[in-house]
């Protein structure tokens, strides 16, 4: 039996330093096992003269010990450690990095302003489907953005205006003044003003990383009392985050710590973050917010990974393949067939090939819908269903999540319709319907799936039939058996008759 290798990744940014640490397998797929993190708050300790003492690091350097041990306990085979703008803007940078390395043991890498900005770039694209925006990252002492088309990085900043630096600056009152909030805004707009590209891409999306745009989504959806609580790829509208920058400066820190989604730890700086971050999508005139759950310690990992191709070509099927690889062993190759079969049925009966989103929702259900086979074999399409939406699988929206979830656990009597009635306020009106077709086409891809007699199929609608042929290599009996039941809801969600023939398959 091959082991797998972990690996462990450090981020020592202005306000956090974190740990995640990922399993690796032979081919390449990888997986979170651990995270921690630390409010180290590096950009408090920062001294007038921009240097940062040896005495001001004890935690710091507490921690990254912790952390090491903990890699350690992992039996990690490189641990790559990244220290930010805290570190790389003071004016003792070197000897700063040279006491965490000797007291920790760790090498420690100086990351760049544009380095950083790619990393982030990184970490968005393998993790979103989107193939243009904007990407933001607020860290405690810097800004960086990134413009990227067709997934592409085609300009990048970093800006020296962090959530944390800011706040000492600007914040240190209990209540933010309008004149102080307006000078945040100022500096970050002149930092911008001179550069063009800011301003000739409008009407992209703004995908925020970092803690900032986490917390603000949670605020959001606390308020709006969202059904399913994953930040990653959740969206926000220019209008709720305008309503949400113009009313927590104006609240005292003790009103913000009592906010529905706002961390205790973030009451102070959320203000300057949601500022800069308001600041920047008036710049880009972008068109929505969107979160990204990976950002920084992701694109340092697949800058390991990928060495002169980091760019993932598709989030969705690189997220499927991680899993996967450390899920339940389920012939690949079945599952494969059932995504086709759905397809093959899909384009029958609607006259085309699905749309995109279509096309990500039955990927997703066919190549997940055993994924619950790993918590229980019983009931396991229930726990599919739970785990694809509550896994933040890359490269879907929230509506296509839920969707994919629904067809994996396709129970038109009664979960279905709950899942539905739960999740309504993602689901456009439509989707009743709509879950209810794409659902139907997977039991059936199922049911003929459920050996290996049934090689292929071909399906051609005339009228209100459906009139499929297998291609079989001997008697499908248990195939025939499941198809029964899984027939009548297809023939109800989409309003036709379905009959079958068997073909022989050809021995040659």
């Amino acid at each position: 039996m091959t082991h797998n290798e972990t690996l462990g990744i450090i981020d020592i940014g202005s306000n956090s330093i974190r740990l995640v640490i990922y399993e690796m397998d032979p081919d390449g797929a990888y997986r979170i096992i651990h995270e921690d993190k630390y409010a180290a708050r590096l950009s408090n300790v920062v001294e007038q003269d921009g240097t940062i003492l040896r005495h001001s690091l004890d935690k710091a350097i507490t921690i990254l010990q912790q952390f090491k041990a903990t890699c350690e306990a992992y039996h990690t085979k490189l641990i790559r450690a990244a220290a930010t703008a805290a570190i790389r803007n003071a004016g003792n940078a070197l000897e700063i990095i040279g006491w965490l390395e000797a007291e920790t043991g760790l090498q420690v890498e100086r990351v760049s302003g544009d380095q950083e900005a790619y990393y982030g770039f990184l970490g968005v694209t393998q993790s979103i489907e989107l193939a243009d925006g904007f990407v933001v990252d607020i860290g405690g002492g810097s800004t960086e953005i990134t413009v990227f088309r067709d997934r592409k990085r085609l300009h990048s900043i970093s800006l020296p205006i962090g959530a944390v630096n800011s706040y000492a600056r600007y914040g240190r009152e209990d209540q933010w003044s309008e004149a102080n909030a307006a000078v945040l805004c100022n500096e970050v707009i002149e930092a911008l003003s001179e550069q063009d590209w800011i301003r000739q891409h409008p009407g992209l999306p703004l995908i925020g990383l970092g803690g900032t745009m986490r917390t603000l989504a949670k605020v959001e959806q606390k308020r709006t009392q969202y059904s399913l609580p994953v930040t990653h790829h959740y969206e926000i509208g220019a209008e709720q985050m305008e309503n949400i920058a113009r009313s927590l400066p104006h609240l005292t820190s003790a009103q913000r710590k009592k906010v529905p989604g706002l961390a205790k730890d973030r009451a102070d700086i959320i203000v300057p973050g949601v500022l800069i971050l308001r600041t920047v999508f008036r710049m880009i005139q972008g068109d929505r917010y969107v979160v990204s759950g990976a950002g920084l310690r992701d694109g340092l990992l697949r800058d390991l990974m990928a060495e002169g191709k980091p760019v993932v070509p598709d989030a969705l099927k690189d997220s499927i393949r991680n899993f996967i690889h450390f899920g339940p062993p389920i012939p690949e190759n079945r599952l494969h067939r059932v995504h086709q079969d759905t397809i093959t049925m899909y384009t029958a009966l609607q006259g085309n090939p699905p749309d995109p989103a279509d096309a990500r929702i039955l990927y997703a259900s066919s190549m997940l819908h055993m994924a619950g086979k790993q918590i229980n074999y019983f009931r396991y399409p229930q726990h599919s269903a739970y785990w694809i939406m509550n896994a933040s699988i890359y490269g879907l929206s929230h509506r296509e999540t839920i969707l994919s979830a629904i067809a994996a656990d396709y129970h038109p009597k009664k979960r279905t319709p709950q899942l539905l009635h739960k999740h309504r306020d993602v689901l456009r009106d439509s989707d009743e319907r709509h879950a209810h077709r794409l659902g139907s086409l997977l039991r059936v891809a199922e049911a003929i799936n459920r050996s290996e007699r049934i090689t292929a199929i071909q399906a051609a609608k005339e009228n209100d039939s459906l009139q499929m042929q297998f291609i079989c290599t001997g008697e499908p009996l248990l195939e025939l058996s499941s198809l029964d039941e899984a027939v009548k809801d297809l023939q109800e969600a989409w309003g036709v008759t379905l009959s079958h023939s068997i073909q022989q398959a050809s021995k040659e």
